[in-house]
């Protein structure tokens, strides 16, 4: 797994930076950049890396851990809603037609299985609700891999936005190189984390 100062470093250098670029509050659209950056790379991130040992709970009851996952999907769906209204007004605002590139098409698919994998979370939490139909450890192991499918496809979409007509026009290339290699390192993190969680499961 990622070392977490060097994970809360770097995702706080990019969310700041694209904090910088966006100026949120200077337009309603300024917000859906800020907003969503914040949820993926910022809060979703340390969802992820809840029950590792580089995660914000290290160290803590495992009970401590699905606290504070918990918590941080709930921050997660609300900044991302946020996020979302922005765009989605700003669009009808200005009378632009929706899901117009790729970027736009994978974040709103990547927003519908956000809503589905928080809505499965809640069978995780409670796996009482459904134990006569699943088992708890295929359960668990089901919420764990989806969620990690959710945030490859949220990471993957904001990795296109980075080639929308305003990125471009506030950006250097290299900068995407950057958040690219940045990204890459973060979903590879929590890939291997499943792979070796998997591996000592055998």
């Amino acid at each position: 797994m990622v070392n977490k100062v060097l994970r809360l470093g770097g995702c706080g250098a990019f969310v700041l930076f694209i904090t910088y670029l966006a100026r949120p509050g200077s337009s309603l659209f300024s917000w859906h950049p800020f907003l969503m950056t914040l949820a993926y790379t910022g809060f979703m991130t340390e969802a992820m890396y809840t029950f590792s040992k580089s995660g914000l709970a290290s160290g803590q009851p495992h009970s401590t851990k699905v606290t504070t996952h918990w918590a941080l999907l709930a921050t997660v769906a609300t900044v991302h809603g946020l996020g979302w209204a922005a765009i989605y007004f700003t669009k009808e605002a200005n009378n632009k037609p929706h899901l117009t590139s790729w970027h736009g098409c994978l974040g709103c698919l990547a927003s519908i299985l956000l809503w589905v994998q928080l809505s499965g979370g809640i069978f995780a939490k409670y796996p009482k609700l459904i134990a006569n139909v699943l088992p708890l450890r295929t359960l668990r192991s089901w919420h764990s891999l989806s969620g990690f499918f959710v945030y490859t496809v949220g990471v993957i979409a904001l990795i296109l936005s980075l080639g929308s007509p305003w990125y471009k026009s506030v950006a250097s290339d290299g900068s995407v190189y950057a958040a690219l290699g940045l990204h890459m390192v973060l979903v590879v993190g929590v890939l291997k984390g499943h792979v070796a969680k998997y591996l000592a499961s055998k």
